[in-house]
């Protein structure tokens, strides 16, 4: 058997988790002076609606080993174990998960994985290790088919506004000003653990037009995403359907962890090329 642990910015949902018997170690974030652990979609807009309003920016913690070590010993006795964290250079998590793996009574049975991602696109890698798990496959198996699964996901962003990247520290204020002022929207693209700037578009409808072009032709999943709110979401979804023929209804919600750092509004696809 293979127990199956993730960390809270993968953003399965609770039925996901609860259906496919998978534990979640939760990061937190702390906001106006009150910590909660970022937990599940049903939390997450009261966190939003205050970072509307605040002058604060949110802070997050990763797990410590010790929570990790406390999943790993509810393990079966011989069941091999498989953790699957946010991308280490965004994160100290995965360390903390290496850690813990170090402290265990049996680490051999341990295998932490880097999803070199995060959100949706840390999702799907997720869920192609669920489908490994009902195949049968050891966690040594699936640690090193996973290896080719983390170079085939990306996900892609376009924030509705410069507001949030400068107040994390992401962009300055002259470059935030800039941008505003002449409708210039990024497209940003998280891959293999670097965050780069893909591409820089005039205009939000240009923006979204480019980020579609830029899904892989051989795709075997795609995910929509939005952060709390969004006045384009529906035009992306739109964009996506009529490009690849798809009949996409909804969007998946990023949570705190990663959200507050792209802001409120952004809209995004997370893509799994064939492998």
């Amino acid at each position: 058997m293979v127990k199956l642990i993730i960390d809270s910015p993968a953003y399965a949902s609770k039925n996901y988790v609860s259906e496919n018997n998978i534990q979640v170690v939760s990061l937190s974030y702390t906001l106006n002076g009150v910590t909660k652990q970022e937990g599940y979609e049903e939390s997450w807009a009261e966190f939003f609606e205050n970072l509307k309003t605040t002058k604060d920016f949110p802070k997050t913690s990763l797990p410590s080993p010790e929570e990790f070590l406390k999943a790993y010993e509810q393990a079966g006795e011989n069941d091999d174990i498989v953790v699957i964290t946010i991308s280490k250079s965004l994160s100290g998590t995965y360390n903390s998960a290496c850690v813990a793996r170090d402290m265990f009574k049996a680490p051999e049975r341990v295998f932490v994985i880097d999803s070199g991602q995060c959100a949706q696109s840390e999702l799907l890698l997720v869920e192609e290790v669920v489908d490994l798990i009902k195949q049968g496959k050891s966690g040594k198996e699936i640690y090193d088919i996973a290896q080719t699964i983390v170079t085939k996901t990306c996900i892609q962003f376009v924030p509705s506004t410069m507001e949030y990247l400068r107040r994390g520290g992401r962009i300055g204020l002259l470059s935030a000003t800039i941008a505003s002022v002449l409708s210039i929207k990024p497209i940003l693209a998280f891959k293999n653990g670097v965050l780069t700037c893909a591409k820089k578009c005039l205009g939000m409808g240009k923006a979204l037009s480019e980020m579609v072009k830029a899904i892989p032709q051989k795709f075997k999943k795609i995910y929509v995403c939005y952060i709390h709110e969004s006045e384009i979401l529906n035009t992306l979804i739109q964009k996506v359907n009529e490009a690849l023929k798809l009949n996409i209804v909804e969007a998946k919600k990023i949570g705190p962890v990663i959200g507050s750092h792209i802001g409120i509004g952004a809209v995004g696809l997370a893509t799994l090329e064939q492998y």
